[in-house]
């Protein structure tokens, strides 16, 4: 399919490449992933070739797309748009000379990188012969450490193709490479960022909204899926589940004391996230605690909150502060969204000094005074709301 002066895109990938024995398997999902993600743009040809992935498209058009999408796959460490060139160099000089006329600079430098030794040039000699070629014809400077303008020739499995430009991506895992793992979403600011950053890792992550509807507005609702809404242009298909949980904290409310309200809110939203985790096959609860950030996530409040479950709590966020994970949230675009006032359901009836370290006895005996827990967490369940988000929504492609 590909044709001289044809626009393809080079992918390149990193972590991918340490895997060894496995590395099938990386390169399988992140081509997927990388289909999905393109799915609505016509055909698009993924291949694998000598340790990178050319892709190839129908319609030039889709370019600007393509390579805002490919930024948001993770996996991806870097790509290029690239041209296929002729492996004659005195044509290709000419090919690279029309090319490089598109682009304003002062200096430039050909960077060739040759996999393939049977090319009868090394990387210096095509350096020199095409460098050479541009020199005379533009009389722009030759810059080998500074320059405006780079222009890599790759040479592998008897092809060439040379580029302008490299895109920086992602980096990570493939996602769905790692497994499934269920997110605990609010509105605020940390659990955004936390169940991103599980997706760099390669997890696919099933989102759990909790509320507290109809005792709050549905605010926390709606941005919620919002934020969820965000985060699936990076993994392409999403679960929400929204949970009520009004009437677990009526129960909660009524019987235990004030000061351990929060800690018992979290312990029934732990146990919901598990049973659903355990539907959905998902492998671990990931959460946004920051280690002593507010109340709940002293190390012994997390102590006592985690003690209700047995499978993997992971707290990507556990050593970073709040300026760091602004940053990321303003990065990855879910700030705003973020800051918008809401309910949260943890805030409902908050108390004026809550436990920041929690005595599990004392835990345990008040947990004991809510006789009915399981029933109210079975009703919840039932009552649950599960939305399928899809990035991009429709669409077909081709992939070889």
């Amino acid at each position: 399919m590909t044709t001289e002066n044809t626009a393809i895109i080079l992918i390149h990938y990193s972590e991918i490449g340490l895997k060894g024995k496995n590395r099938g398997f990386f390169e399988d999902r992140l081509k997927q992933n990388i289909r999905q993600t393109l799915v609505d743009l016509g055909e698009v040809y993924v291949k694998n070739d000598y340790g990178r992935f050319i892709l190839e498209f129908d319609n030039a058009a889709h370019l600007p797309v393509i390579v805002e999408r490919l930024q948001k796959t993770p996996g991806i460490a870097y790509f290029n748009v690239a041209w296929a060139g002729n492996t004659d160099v005195d044509i290709l000089k000419e090919q690279v000379l029309e090319k490089i006329r598109d682009y304003t600079f002062s200096s430039f430098c050909i960077n060739t990188r040759r996999a393939d030794k049977q090319y009868p040039l090394n990387s210096v000699q095509v350096n020199q012969i095409v460098g050479g070629h541009v020199f005379d014809a533009l009389h722009k400077k030759v810059d080998l450490t500074n320059p405006d303008l780079t222009c890599t020739i790759e040479i592998f499995n008897k092809k060439i193709y040379y580029t302008f430009e490299k895109i920086q991506g992602l980096r990570g895992l493939p996602v769905g490479s790692s497994g499934k793992v269920v997110a605990m979403l609010s509105s605020g600011i940390d659990s955004p960022v936390a169940a991103w950053r599980m997706i760099l890792r390669g997890c696919k992550v099933i989102f759990v909204h909790f509320h507290s509807f109809p005792f709050t507005e549905k605010t926390s609702y709606y941005n919620a899926r919002i934020l969820a809404q965000k985060l699936t242009v990076y993994q392409n298909h999403s679960l929400v589940y929204f949970v009520p949980l009004a009437k677990i904290q009526e129960a909660i409310i009524l019987k235990v004391p004030s000061k351990l309200r929060i800690i018992m809110y979290r312990r029934m939203m732990y146990r919901i996230a598990e049973l659903i985790a355990r539907r959905e096959s998902a492998k671990a609860i990931v959460t946004g605690e920051s280690l002593g950030q507010v109340a709940s996530q002293t190390l012994e409040n997390i102590t006592a909150i985690a003690e209700v479950v047995s499978m993997p709590v992971l707290r990507p966020l556990i050593g970073f502060d709040k300026e760091e994970i602004i940053a990321q949230a303003q990065k990855l675009g879910t700030f705003q969204t973020s800051i918008e006032p809401y309910d949260d359901c943890c805030s409902y009836l908050l108390p004026k000094s809550p436990e920041t370290k929690a005595k599990i006895e004392e835990v345990h005996e008040a947990e004991a005074r809510i006789d009915n827990w399981q029933e109210l967490v079975n009703e919840a369940l039932k009552e649950v709301e599960i939305e399928t988000l899809r990035f991009p929504e429709q669409g077909s492609a081709v992939v070889i």
